[in-house]
């Protein structure tokens, strides 16, 4: 199963460890976990204006222009019959 978080960015379900608002990123401990991940270049984009909403992974952390609770909908896995 597959998340696709807006533009060309599909994130296999099992590597999601959260879905978090942007607007978190003004707290003190956000702000440093994300300034450490663009320094560290595992934020795949560093443009915050157009983002609402980022997503953390094993790997990295990827901006979605798309809000955190339609990303949450998203993030259910479909029951096969």
């Amino acid at each position: 199963m597959f998340l696709h978080t807006g533009g060309s960015n599909i994130i296999y379900f099992w590597d999601i460890v959260g879905i978090f608002d942007l607007n978190l990123r003004e707290e003190p401990i956000n702000k440093q976990f994300l300034e450490s991940r663009v320094e560290n270049g595992f934020l795949k984009a560093n443009d915050f204006k157009q983002h609402k909403s980022f997503v953390v992974t094993k790997d990295k952390v990827y901006l979605s222009p798309i809000a955190p609770a339609t990303l949450a909908k998203r993030n259910k896995p479909s029951r096969f019959p």
